[in-house]
């Protein structure tokens, strides 16, 4: 069954259902070389799981800043993607800062948020991705996402398993919001989290999109996980 396909199966059960971050240096894509031998992790920092171990002087494509010196990287040869920290990265014109210059990962998670806010009233639609047609759940995320320039799939799975894992109290705007057991047992919902406890989803054909509070009576007991992808 396709990445499309799920996402669909999904979306059609649901209805019954100050300071900010630290900042990025100048260098904040491209291709890069490690300098020692260094771990890809499963997130940005040394308590996430290790995914991959690349020797010194390997390869990598550098993404984005996900904030505290870590990085968001691409292993070359082998594909893996994770984090990594920045002072252990090399390329024509030094080592990755851990200082701040550029846009931050809170300001790319207000645009996000704010590009959701844009949607609300909009219809659902089982099968939607985009404002023409109505949005699904995943349809509406993935929406939301690509306007801001980040892909990520049409799929609850593929939603789940993208960018990394943020505890519900750590929640940032812009973070992936997503619940189970709305309506069959395991994964079955996402939506956009907009800031103080609020989401932004694609609800059901009679609510279309809507604010939801992630702690209210339905969705408080009902916590899966976020993701921050940016």
């Amino acid at each position: 069954m396709t990445t499309k396909t799920l996402g669909v199966v999904f979306a059609l059960m649901l209805p019954f259902v100050s300071m900010g971050t630290p900042k990025a240096s100048a260098l904040t894509t491209g291709t890069a070389y490690t300098t020692t031998s260094l771990n890809i992790r499963s997130g940005p920092g040394t308590n996430y799981y290790i995914k991959r171990t690349m020797a010194y002087n390997s390869k990598v494509n550098v993404h984005y800043y996900a904030g505290n010196g870590w990085w968001n990287v691409t292993h070359t040869y082998s594909g893996t993607r994770g984090f990594a920290y920045g002072s252990y990265l090399r390329n024509s014109s030094g080592t990755y800062s851990t200082s701040s210059t550029t846009t931050s990962s809170s300001s790319k998670g207000t645009a996000l948020a704010n590009t959701a806010k844009q949607y609300v009233g909009y219809r659902y639609a089982y099968f939607g991705n985009t404002p023409a047609e109505g949005f699904s759940c995943v349809g509406f995320s993935q929406w939301v996402y690509r306007q801001n320039g980040i892909y990520i799939p049409e799929s609850l799975g593929g939603q789940a398993s993208s960018g990394y894992s943020v505890a519900r109290g750590s929640l940032q705007p812009g973070d992936i919001v997503l619940f189970q057991n709305t309506w069959w047992n395991g994964l079955s919902h996402a939506g956009v989290y907009v800031g103080n406890g609020w989401m932004i989803n694609a609800s059901t054909p009679s609510t279309g999109v809507k604010w939801d509070n992630i702690y209210n009576s339905y969705y408080g007991g009902k916590w899966y996980d976020g993701r921050r992808v940016r």
